[in-house]
């Protein structure tokens, strides 16, 4: 079980996939989370930091979408002017909103990139759809409880780990 919460790399921030990471591993879409992966939960629109690293990926010809647990409002609010899939609500490691994003894309599985800040949603749902899996440092601290406690939980298994975590860049 622990295997299926271990991402395939991890990264400080979303900026170090260059173009190499995903062409030679034969990425054609990445998915990504919002919240503490993309910007901090505060943050109600995409920077331009985050909107000009999406124009990288188009001039790479990679195709993104967005999949957030975060509710359809504030998923909503955030990916309207992005013109790509988006999913709020998606429950990961759900793989409903996952398959439905991969549908829209007209891609497989296996040339998809998910990208992520937490073990237990977005690296399990990455894993059990046969995703690559990428874990980001967390953009923010302000969380709730909840996801504090799965923080500590998550460090854990990720110092358990440490030898079968592969750090790009």
């Amino acid at each position: 079980m622990i295997k299926k919460l271990l991402p395939d790399y991890t990264v400080k921030n979303v900026a170090a996939l260059d173009e190499s990471f995903y062409i030679s591993r034969g990425i054609r879409a990445v998915i990504f989370d919002i919240d503490n992966t993309l910007v901090a939960h505060t943050e109600p629109t995409p920077p331009k930091n985050v909107l000009s690293y999406f124009l990288l990926l188009e001039s790479w010809g990679i195709k993104y979408a967005i999949v957030s647990n975060n509710s359809v409002e504030r998923v909503t609010s955030f990916c309207k002017e992005l013109g790509v899939p988006f999913y709020g609500k998606a429950l990961k490691p759900r793989k409903k909103y996952l398959k439905k994003v991969l549908s829209e894309l007209g891609i497989s599985s296996n040339e998809t990139c998910l990208v992520g800040d937490q073990l237990f949603t977005d690296m399990l749902g990455a894993n059990r759809m046969g995703f690559l899996s990428v874990l980001v440092t967390a953009v923010g601290e302000d969380e709730t409880s909840f996801v504090s406690f799965k923080r500590k939980l998550e460090k854990k298994i990720l110092q358990n780990n440490k030898d079968k975590l592969i750090e790009y860049k």
